[in-house]
């Protein structure tokens, strides 16, 4: 009874490490020095069975051709620059289809930021405070869509890359 009580106490010590190590782990993910960069838009995904294919086909088609949608600089003393051409896309119907060239237009905003945890604020252009989720992966950080343009990205992952 005694080796089991030990066995059991050890195991409960093992997992326990573990998961403090993880926690470790995952705050070192989530620092300020990981967001600071440049970071632009490679990628938007959706589930396959989705009945969001148009959007996200539009915008990988355009993130293939160079063209650059979204870009967030995040700098060490606060500030982010966000250059965006999402609101600037136009979808023209041809004789072969639909036709969706990168806009030329771009619109620039400049506010300050903040990471605690998974947890990203910034003051939007009306001065209010917004929070988003954020989710590190590598070289990678990605946000929901509806946190970036509800109308138009809901259900969507929007996956930027450092550059």
């Amino acid at each position: 009874m005694k080796i089991i009580k030990q066995n059991l106490i050890f195991v409960l010590l093992v997992c326990l490490s573990a998961v403090s190590c993880s926690t470790d782990s995952e705050k070192n993910l989530y620092s300020d020095s990981n967001l600071i960069g440049t970071w632009e838009v490679t990628e938007v995904k959706a589930e396959e069975s989705s009945n969001l294919n148009l959007p996200k086909e539009i915008a990988n088609n355009l993130i293939g051709e160079g063209c650059k949608l979204l870009v967030y600089t995040f700098s060490k003393e606060g500030t982010v620059v966000i250059k965006s051409k999402l609101n600037h896309i136009m979808v023209n119907a041809g004789p072969t289809g639909l036709e969706v060239d990168c806009p030329e237009e771009t619109d620039t905003e400049i506010t300050t930021w903040e990471l605690n945890d998974d947890q990203l604020t910034y003051t939007n252009e009306n001065g209010d405070e917004e929070t988003i989720t954020v989710k590190f992966e590598g070289n990678t950080f990605i946000i929901l869509g509806e946190d970036i343009d509800a109308a138009n990205y809901a259900g969507m992952e929007i996956v930027f890359t450092k550059k």
